[in-house]
């Protein structure tokens, strides 16, 4: 386990980027583990200042279950019933044992104030229909409440087949992301390259991190 700070900080240049994504804004300190037991995230200061997307995701059905152990409801607000996503223009960043991670941005896309915490659900696609639902790690459940367009991120951790370890390299085509606690999945161009398949594995090196798990230093 281990502790990481994390934050989501308001910022006229990610607005400049997307305005759909918003700001960031402000959450706790928590403990992480992770199902690949990789060290901590450091991203360098040049990635950690792009934390956001040119786009946002196509709406599609299906994905991976987001609905389950995320966690009860604070009191007074209501979670998110929909929230734009997008990945990182910058990252990835390298982390410990050959690992790479991107975030997953989460927008608040309603008119109201509303709460997002737990695990997004993950799933990799190719177009010839083959799909991996990604595990989660151990991190604790952290609400973050947004304003109207305001943003947080969930944390991509992926092997890549650059990596000596494994040889199921695997190259999808698209991500498919569903917020927490909704049914809202969208698709996304995986644009990262092969990874290692290992969704036998016990401890797959690809998994997917809870909201506010990480802290990328957005500026």
């Amino acid at each position: 386990m281990r502790n990481n700070n994390s934050r989501v900080v308001r910022t006229a240049a990610a607005v400049a980027v997307l305005a759909a994504f918003g700001a960031l804004t402000a959450c706790s300190t928590g403990q992480a583990g992770t199902p690949g037991a990789a060290g901590d995230v450091k991203p360098s200061t040049s990635s950690a200042k792009q934390a956001q997307t040119p786009a946002g995701g196509t709406r599609v059905t299906g994905g991976a279950d987001a609905l389950k152990a995320n966690g009860s409801k604070p009191s007074g607000e209501q979670f998110c019933a929909t929230a734009q996503v997008g990945l990182g223009v910058d990252f990835p960043a390298q982390g410990a044992e050959g690992q790479l991670t991107v975030p997953i941005l989460l927008a608040n896309d309603s008119s109201v104030r509303c709460t997002i915490q737990g695990f997004p659900g993950v799933q990799f696609q190719k177009d010839n229909g083959e799909s991996w639902d990604l595990v989660r790690s151990d991190d604790p459940i952290k609400p973050v409440s947004l304003a109207p367009g305001e943003s947080t991120s969930a944390t991509l951790v992926f092997l890549s087949a650059t990596t000596p370890e494994g040889t199921s390299h695997w190259s999808p085509d698209s991500i498919l992301v569903t917020p927490p606690n909704t049914t809202d999945t969208q698709r996304l161009a995986w644009d990262f390259g092969a990874i290692v398949r290992q969704d036998a594995a016990t401890h797959p090196g690809t998994y997917v991190r809870s909201v506010a798990a990480v802290d990328y230093g957005n500026k």
